[in-house]
């Protein structure tokens, strides 16, 4: 006899329903704390990007591409519709705004980073390409920045030739790391600058405390002056790249390649599109770098055959775009043997 007795339905209020619409809406459309990344457009260096002055160039016979990813701006805002989209639909990758972009660091801060470590990246992967074709340079290292958390503000200023830091004669990025390496927070070392003074060079000489850095992905306690360095040189050969818009240290590799590529009549791409990414230093060893599966996928979708990967981010490859040969690599000269290889080569993998 129940058969017939229809279930129970509780009816929201009108007031009810039009709340949970208006929380829906605000949910979707205002801002949150996230941050996207997506891989970028590959730019070609074999045309204009670089600029030989004052030496033969010779015009590459293929296509050597840099690679980014599209990241979101730290100041720009973040809504929820837009993170549920780029949780959606693929190769998008959706992280924590603190985890990219630490509160500690300003947006501008960021910005300004950037565009120092593209600048950086341009002189030494002209370094080392100049290393590897035997010519003799000046490497200068100097302060590009200053951290509001260093004991350096008010000592140094963005400029300053960095000569010795607590005794070691500065002649590379590495020798600044290891000069303080083993000691600790709170420790005192001594840093000696050359500053211009009314158009003299000076050495000036300052005692600063180690701090805890606050750079992001920094180990927790990890000892620090504070500040950040930039790198130059004395070139004997003009070298211009015709860039805007990128920033980072990734495309030091590729920058160095095509140096070599179009300064020697060595025909390395062979009607080839080649691809890749890695930071460099001047002796031409090739570091990690961030995002690498973005990167990979936006030289796929432009055609690219084989990708340059720095070995160090073997373990961050997970998945490899179909048609993409990934040829790790630690050293510019280990890049330019790939790319001297037969086709048919089986080069060593992740």
């Amino acid at each position: 006899m129940f058969n017939s007795i229809s279930p129970l339905r509780y009816r929201w209020p009108f007031a009810a329903k039009f709340f949970f619409f208006l929380l829906s809406i605000v949910t979707l459309v205002a801002p949150i704390p996230y941050v996207f990344f997506k891989p970028g457009v590959p730019d070609n260096v074999t045309g204009k990007l670089i600029e030989i002055n004052d030496a033969p160039s010779y015009k590459p016979n293929g296509k050597l591409y840099i690679t980014s990813i599209l990241v979101t701006n730290p100041n720009s805002p973040v809504f929820g519709a837009e993170t549920i989209y780029n949780w959606a639909i693929g190769p998008h990758v959706v992280r924590p705004k603190e985890s990219i972009y630490p509160p500690v660091i300003k947006g501008k801060t960021v910005e300004r980073d950037s565009r120092a470590e593209m600048a950086s990246s341009k002189v030494t992967a002209t370094a080392a390409a100049l290393n590897y074709l035997g010519y003799k340079i000046e490497e200068i290292y100097f302060i590009s920045d200053i951290r509001d958390y260093s004991e350096g503000v008010g000592k140094f200023r963005r400029g300053d030739r960095v000569l010795r830091v607590d005794g070691d004669v500065i002649t590379s990025f590495e020798t600044i790391r290891n000069s303080y390496a083993d000691r600790k927070v709170g420790d005192e070392i001594e840093v000696e600058i050359q500053r211009n003074v009314d158009g003299a060079d000076k050495v000036i000489k300052h005692r600063v405390r180690l701090v805890a850095s606050q750079e992001p992905g920094a180990e927790p306690n990890k000892p620090a002056i504070g500040i950040l360095i930039g790198t130059t040189a004395k070139f004997p050969i003009d070298i211009d790249f015709n860039i805007k818009g990128v920033g980072g240290p990734s495309a030091g590799l590729i920058f160095a390649v095509g140096v070599v590529e179009k300064m020697t009549p060595e025909d390395l791409l062979r009607g080839r599109s080649i691809a890749g990414t890695g930071t460099i230093t001047p002796d031409g060893k090739v570091g990690g770098i961030g995002g690498i599966e973005e990167k990979m996928i936006g030289a796929a979708r432009k055609g690219a055959t084989n990708f340059l990967a720095p070995r160090a981010n073997c373990p961050d490859i997970k998945h490899v775009p179909k048609g993409l040969k990934v040829i790790p690599v630690s050293t510019l000269q280990e890049a330019l043997t790939a790319l001297r290889a037969p086709d048919d080569f089986r080069f060593p993998t992740c």
